[in-house]
C-alpha cells in the first residue's frame, strides 16, 4: 500500500498512572473513523497490572480496522482478531513485534519499543500500511516517544496520581509547559548543526560558524577550554543531555553563552537551574520546536484522592495559552469538536 500524508502523536504523562490509557482509549473511536489509525508503544501497555503495584489498569480495546504494533505472542492468544501485515525483526521480552490490522473489535497489548531508532522503524511500516495516524503511548519515565525528531505532536497527561497538593501538580506542569515552549533556533542554521549533532559531541560557534569542540564534557572539565568574555566562542550547541552539572559549570562564566540542543527531551536540568540561567542574561533554544498537540487532565487519582475536575481544567488552562485543555473522563469527543482539533 502506498504511503500517504500520515501524521504521528506521543502521549506522555507528567507522572506514573496519569492516565494515558484512559485518554488514549478515549480517542480511539473518533480518531479511527476519521482516518486509518495505528497504534505502538514505549514500554508495554494494554496490560492487565500495573508492573510496579500490581493495581488493575484500565485495558485498550480498539474496533476492527486499527493498525497496532505488537507480538507475535499475543497475536497467536487472539486467534481471528488480527491480520499480520509484516514482521520489524525487533525484538522484545515477548518475542518479534509484528505490524498487524484487527479484524474485529478486540482487547489489544501494545509490544514496547525501546529505542529511537525502533520507534522511527515501527512508525515507518505504519506509514507504509497506509495508517494517516500513528498514536505512541509514551512509558511515563522515558521522554523518546515525545521527541519531535519521533513524533510530529504531543498530547499531555496531567493527573491527580503525582500527589495530593494542586499546586504541586501545577507547578510540575508548568515546568513541562516551559520545556515545550523553548524557541527554536535560527532556521538558516538548523541543517548544518543537525549534520553536526547528529556525530554527537559538543560545537562552538566561532567567527559565525559551528566548529568540534575538544572537549568530551563539560563536567568533568576544571575550567573551559575558552574564554566567553573573549568572545573566544560565541554560542555552544550540545548533542548529549543538558543537565544540572554542565549548567552550573556554564553559570561560573560571567557571561552565559546561547545553548542549542536537539530538541527539549535532551534537557535534564532542575527547572531553578534553567530559570537561573536565564536570569543571567542565558539562551537555550532547540533545533526542533515541538508541537503541543492538546493536554488532557485526570483529577482522580488511583490512590484514592481527587481534585475538584472543573478547578483543575481551567488551572491548567491558565498555563496553556492557546493550547486546547480537555477532560476525556467528563467531556463530550463528538460535541464541541475536540477530536476535530486533535485530529
Amino acid at each position: 500500500m502506498r504511503e500517504r500524508n500520515s501524521e504521528s502523536v506521543a502521549i506522555v504523562g507528567v507522572a506514573k498512572n496519569a492516565g494515558k490509557t484512559t485518554v488514549l482509549s478515549a480517542f480511539i473511536e473518533p480518531w479511527s473513523r476519521h482516518a486509518p489509525l495505528g497504534l505502538c508503544s514505549i514500554g508495554i501497555d494494554g496490560e492487565e497490572r500495573d508492573a510496579w503495584s500490581g493495581r488493575a489498569k484500565p485495558q485498550l480495546k480498539v474496533p476492527g480496522g486499527v493498525w497496532v504494533a505488537t507480538t507475535g505472542s499475543y497475536i497467536d492468544q487472539q486467534p481471528g482478531s488480527f491480520a499480520v501485515w509484516e514482521g520489524t525483526e525487533i525484538i522484545t521480552s515477548l518475542g518479534e513485534v509484528w505490524i498487524a490490522q484487527t479484524t474485529r473489535p478486540t482487547q489489544v497489548k501494545l509490544a514496547g519499543i525501546h529505542t529511537r531508532e525502533e520507534a522511527k522503524l515501527v512508525i515507518d511500516r505504519l506509514k507504509r500500511a497506509g495508517v494517516r495516524l500513528i498514536v505512541v503511548d509514551g512509558a511515563y519515565d522515558r521522554r523518546m516517544a515525545a521527541s519531535p525528531w519521533v513524533t510530529d505532536s504531543v498530547i499531555l497527561v496531567v493527573g491527580a496520581s503525582l500527589g495530593a497538593n494542586m499546586d504541586a501538580l501545577l507547578s510540575k506542569t508548568a515546568e513541562w509547559m516551559t520545556l515545550f515552549s523553548l524557541p527554536a533556533c535560527r532556521e538558516e542554521e538548523r541543517a548544518p548543526l543537525a549534520s553536526l549533532l547528529a556525530s554527537r559531541g559538543v560545537y562552538g560557534k566561532r567567527a559565525g560558524k559551528w566548529e568540534p569542540l575538544s572537549m568530551p564534557s563539560f563536567a568533568e572539565l576544571p575550567q573551559l577550554p575558552f574564554d566567553f568574555k573573549k568572545k573566544e566562542v560565541e554560542a555552544l550547541a550540545i548533542a548529549g543531555a543538558l543537565t544540572d552539572r554542565v549548567l552550573r559549570k556554564l553559570l561560573q562564566v560571567e557571561i552565559c553563552p546561547h545553548l542549542v540542543v536537539p530538541d527539549w527531551t535532551h534537557i535534564f536540568a532542575a527547572p531553578v537551574l534553567l530559570r537561573r540561567y536565564v536570569e543571567r542574561g542565558g539562551k537555550i533554544e532547540t533545533l526542533r520546536p515541538v508541537h503541543l498537540r492538546g493536554v488532557a487532565v485526570n483529577p482522580v487519582s488511583p490512590e484514592g484522592h481527587a481534585f475538584p475536575p472543573q478547578e483543575l481544567k481551567e488551572r491548567v488552562a491558565e498555563l496553556c495559552g492557546q493550547v486546547p485543555v480537555y477532560d476525556v473522563w467528563r467531556d463530550s469527543l463528538e460535541e464541541g469538536g475536540d477530536h476535530d482539533r486533535l485530529g
